[in-house]
């Protein structure tokens, strides 16, 4: 019943949309959501820190590259 409840919110929210452009940026909104078959990347606070205690290990470790050098090697590798 939860569901429906909510279902009735999000009716009554478009009902009060009174612009074209907003109906369809909420319309390619949903269509994109329904179709998704996986949920988008969503990292935990801990999962989070982790990265970047390893990102800033990294650069205190030197174990960086340069925007050049990750293009050069992009276009080496594609060909580009």
């Amino acid at each position: 019943m939860e569901l429906e409840c909510k279902k009735d919110e999000l009716r009554e929210l478009i009902d009060m949309i009174d612009s074209e452009d907003t109906v369809n940026r909420v319309g390619k909104y949903l269509k994109r959501m329904l179709m998704r078959e996986q949920p988008p990347c969503q990292y935990t606070i801990e999962e989070l820190k982790k990265h970047l205690e390893e990102a800033e290990e990294d650069f205190r470790m030197g174990r960086v590259y340069t925007t050049e050098e990750v293009r050069a090697h992009f276009h080496k590798k594609y060909n580009i």
